[in-house]
């Protein structure tokens, strides 16, 4: 299971400043705060809704968050092609086709982010979007929420009881997610935000996806699969 941003598309900044700039133009927000933990859940719908209750002592009305998402797919597009389009983690479009083909793994995507935002950086990146289950941020305010839809609508497509489940993210409340939802977890992620990753607890984190072989190997021993595809 498959967070988006920072874990399979190089699009965290690109999202934060498309965000804060929709805000802005929308409800004419400013100093909003982009400390993401700050925010009870990290998903593009609980954070819009905690700055309105912190901004205008109210949740915003459907009109305008359907408003906010539809400037804030516009400027993500605007800025992913004045900066070259939406990038791929390096790798990711190489280990998602191995995993589809795979006989030991079925992938699903659950990310914080709005489903039009998600597809659209998943294709900019020329990464795979068709019969892959997923569930965003249109479906629930919390990770585990999101996690949680995400998981039973790979069991319904791929008619099948999944006994463990390995969610990949970037972020510390990825892995905490995880955790609260009895799964294991694999990061993607350098530097400090790989060191905050492994300080919670993370066991496996890579820069990227290059080293399939290694991610594999971690993958099948979340997984206890003893016999797995290799990939060869």
């Amino acid at each position: 299971m498959f967070d988006i941003d920072g874990t399979l598309t190089e699009s965290n900044n690109l999202d934060d400043e498309s965000y804060l700039q929709a805000l802005y133009e929308v409800f004419g927000f400013s100093e909003v705060s982009s400390d993401w933990t700050s925010y009870t859940y990290v998903t593009d719908a609980c954070i819009l809704k905690e700055v309105c209750q912190s901004k205008l002592g109210r949740i915003p009305s459907s009109r305008e968050i359907e408003a906010f998402q539809q400037r804030f797919l516009e400027l993500l597009v605007d800025n992913a092609q004045a900066s070259s389009g939406v990038k791929a983690i390096p790798g990711s479009s190489n280990i998602l086709k191995k995993l589809l083909v795979s006989s030991d793994y079925q992938v699903a995507y659950a990310g914080g982010g709005w489903a039009a935002s998600a597809i659209f950086k998943l294709k900019s990146a020329n990464l795979p979007v068709d019969n892959i289950p997923c569930a965003f941020s249109d479906d629930d305010e919390s990770r585990e929420g999101i996690m949680a839809i995400a998981f039973s609508r790979a069991e319904i497509y791929y008619n099948q009881l999944f006994s463990e489940v390995v969610y990949i993210g970037d972020g510390v409340w990825d892995i905490r997610s995880a955790c609260k939802s009895g799964y294991s977890f694999i990061g993607i992620a350098s530097n400090n935000q790989a060191k905050a990753l492994f300080n919670e607890g993370a066991t496996n984190v890579f820069p990227n996806y290059d080293d399939y072989e290694s991610f594999l190997l971690a993958l099948k021993n979340a997984t206890g699969i003893t016999k797995v595809d290799t990939f060869s």
